[in-house]
C-alpha cells in the first residue's frame, strides 16, 4: 500500500507520446546486428525517429488511399465499396467545406484540401494503433509533436499565399489587397495587426492540433498507469487496473472522434484562409 504512489510516480505518461529512437525499448531488439536491426539504426543515424517515421508511414497510406481509387477511376471502372467511401470523403470536403466559401469555382482546390485532410487522420489514428508501442518506446502518435504540427502549418501557409498571388495576378496585387481598404491615417494601426494575424493563423493550425493530440494520448497514459498499483496489492490493485482499462476503453473512443474533428477542423481553417487570399474582396 505504501509503494503505491512511488510506483505511479515512476510511470511517466508522457513516455508513450514524446519523441523517441526507432529502437528504443523494443521487445525484440537484441542487437544481434540483422538486416532489420541494420535498417533502423541507419535510419536514427539520418535524425529519423518514431515521429518521422510515423509521419512517413502516414504520408505512405495516404497515397495508397488516393492510388487505389484513381487506378481504377483512370480505367473508368465502376468503383467498389472502397471508391464509393473515397468519393463520399471527396464530395463531403467539397459540399460542406470548399463550395461554401469558394463556391463551385473551389473544386480545383478539393485535391489539395482532401490531401491535408486525409494525411492528418491517418497520422492521428495511427497513434491509436497499439501495435505501434512495439516499434520503439513512446512517440506513437506524429501530429503530438509540435514539430510535425508546425511544419504542416508552414505548408498550409505557404500554400494559401502562394495560391494566392496567383489567382490574383501577382504579389504586388496580393499584397495590396492583405490590408482592408480604409482611410490612410488608420493604415498605421491596420498593416501590423493584419501582419500579426497572418503570423498567429498558421501557429493557430499547428498549436490546436499539437495541444489536443498530445493531451489526449497523454490521459489515455495516465490513466493506464494506474495499473503498475497491482504490483503493490492485488486487493487494491485488481480493482484500480479494471477500473482503468476500462475508463481508458472509453477514452479511446473518444480520441477517435478527437482526430477525426482536429482533421476536420485544420482541413476547415485551411480551406477558410485559402478562401480569403482568393477572394480577398470576402
Amino acid at each position: 500500500m505504501n509503494d503505491t504512489p512511488t510506483l505511479l510516480a515512476a510511470a511517466n505518461p508522457l513516455d508513450h507520446v514524446v519523441d523517441a529512437p526507432l529502437l528504443e525499448g523494443m521487445l525484440w531488439h537484441h542487437g544481434d546486428g540483422s538486416a532489420f536491426e541494420r535498417l533502423f539504426t541507419g535510419l536514427e543515424a539520418i535524425g529519423i525517429g518514431k515521429h518521422t517515421f510515423m509521419f512517413f508511414l502516414a504520408g505512405a497510406l495516404t497515397l495508397l488511399f488516393f492510388w487505389s481509387y484513381s487506378r481504377k477511376a483512370l480505367d473508368q471502372r465502376v468503383p467498389g465499396r472502397w471508391g464509393n467511401f473515397v468519393e463520399m470523403v471527396l464530395m463531403l470536403l467539397r459540399d460542406q467545406v470548399i463550395r461554401p466559401f469558394m463556391g463551385p469555382a473551389g473544386d480545383k482546390f478539393l485535391p489539395l484540401i482532401a490531401s491535408f485532410f486525409v494525411y492528418i487522420l491517418c497520422a492521428n489514428l495511427l497513434g491509436m494503433v497499439p501495435l505501434f508501442d512495439l516499434l520503439g518506446h513512446g512517440g506513437n502518435t506524429a501530429t503530438a509533436s509540435l514539430t510535425i504540427t508546425a511544419g504542416l502549418a508552414i505548408c498550409a501557409f505557404l500554400l494559401y499565399h502562394g495560391i494566392g498571388i496567383r489567382e490574383q495576378g501577382g504579389f504586388g496585387v496580393y499584397f495590396k489587397n492583405l490590408f482592408p481598404h480604409v482611410p490612410i491615417f488608420i493604415l498605421p494601426l491596420i498593416v501590423p495587426i493584419e501582419l500579426i494575424a497572418h503570423v498567429i493563423r498558421p501557429c493557430a493550425l499547428a498549436i490546436r492540433l499539437f495541444a489536443n493530440m498530445l493531451a489526449g494520448h497523454t490521459m489515455m497514459a495516465a490513466i493506464l498507469g494506474f495499473c503498475v498499483a497491482i504490483k503493490s496489492s492485488l486487493a487494491v490493485g485488481v480493482p484500480i487496473a479494471l477500473i482503468s482499462v476500462l475508463g481508458a476503453t472509453a477514452l479511446s473512443f473518444l480520441e477517435l472522434l478527437v482526430a477525426m474533428i482536429q482533421a476536420f477542423v485544420f482541413t476547415f481553417l485551411t480551406t477558410v484562409f485559402l478562401s480569403m487570399a482568393v477572394h480577398p474582396e470576402h
